[in-house]
């Protein structure tokens, strides 16, 4: 595809600061030949204070406002938003009023699924991160529903020049219950090493609090220090054991740098990775265990299978694969 000389506003969540996406897709479409500007719909100067003076529908007036004023200011072709929370149906109404064709690229699903539900109708286009999430969204009679996960971002994942594994089992990610469980477990057998804000959610007796390595949010540039650092990268997606569908960055964020990736199960991943030539999955904490255990005593495998994961995401399954995707959906050339 050749470069793509159009104006894009793109309206991200500034505000969630363990969300880097948005600064990905800002750098891609740049790169792509796009002209593009950003309304941060989180922050945009003001928001913890606004919060803090006046009612949330007070500050999502004052933020539609300042909208539609870079929308008539700049008068984009394209109008993308990443999530989109807190748009209202009326302002992109408006947006499209104008002739300007409406994306959102929604990353939450399955687990919000109905908070993305009660947005996606007023799109031109919406994309979701779960393909086994498109029934739903037909079943609420929204057609225009397409599968499209996030990817790597090779100027950030990458490898690293590091010779020396620093870890044997890493985990990089938000506390949840589910995670907390799993992790119990296998500490008791396993030496892992945890990174994220997790201390302030556990029992202040917790044996796992010795396995959490770094306490608190960490950049993506330390992510991917950890991720060169380790022996095997472990995902565990915070929907695991509920539904089999859905993929978080962490798939392709680690294969993009190169580690050895063991994930939990999920139906879309099989199209894009070969399971144990290109990322080992699991269905169940025993056979986790099994494999952990197996490619532990048999590193040469598990870096083959990493390298290939590397190549095939660092050519197949990049933040410019996936708006060149999001484009030709678009009918946008």
């Amino acid at each position: 595809m050749h470069e793509i000389k159009m104006k894009i506003l793109l309206s991200i969540p500034g505000h969630l600061k363990t969300v880097p996406m948005s600064k990905y897709i800002f750098q891609t479409l740049g790169e792509m030949g796009c002209e593009v500007t950003v309304f941060n719909y989180g922050v945009h100067g003001a928001y913890p204070k606004l919060l803090k003076a006046f009612s949330k529908n007070s500050f999502l007036n004052y933020s539609d406002k300042k909208l539609i004023q870079i929308v008539s200011r700049v008068k984009p072709d394209l109008f993308i938003t990443v999530f989109g929370f807190d748009h209202r149906k009326e302002v992109i109404d408006q947006i499209k009023w104008k002739g300007i064709k409406t994306i959102c690229w929604w990353l939450n699903d399955p687990f919000q699924i109905k908070r993305s539900i009660a947005q996606a109708g007023f799109y031109d286009y919406y994309f979701t991160n779960s393909k086994g999430s498109i029934k739903s969204y037909h079943d609420a009679n929204i057609k225009k529903i397409f599968y499209l996960p996030v990817g790597s971002f090779p100027k950030v994942h990458r490898k690293l020049n590091i010779s020396n594994c620093e870890y044997e089992i890493s985990f990089a990610g938000d506390w949840s219950s589910l995670r907390e469980k799993m992790l119990l477990d296998l500490s008791k057998d396993f030496n892992i090493s945890i990174f994220g804000p997790w201390k302030k959610k556990l029992n202040k007796n917790s044996p796992l609090s010795k396995n959490v390595i770094e306490d608190g949010a960490f950049t993506p540039e330390e992510m991917v220090k950890i991720f060169n650092s380790s022996k095997i990268v472990l995902n565990i997606h915070t929907w695991f054991g509920q539904w089999n569908y859905g993929i978080n960055p962490r798939v392709f964020e680690a294969n993009g740098c190169g580690a050895f990736q063991i994930s939990d199960y999920k139906e879309e991943i099989p199209e894009m990775y070969e399971p144990e030539k290109e990322i080992v999955l699991y269905t169940s904490i025993s056979e986790l265990k099994d494999k952990l255990s197996y490619f532990l005593q048999h590193s040469e495998k598990a870096s083959e299978i990493a390298e290939q994961g590397f190549l095939k995401t660092i050519k197949h399954h990049t933040y410019k694969q996936r708006l060149k995707k999001m484009f030709s959906v678009a009918g946008i050339e």
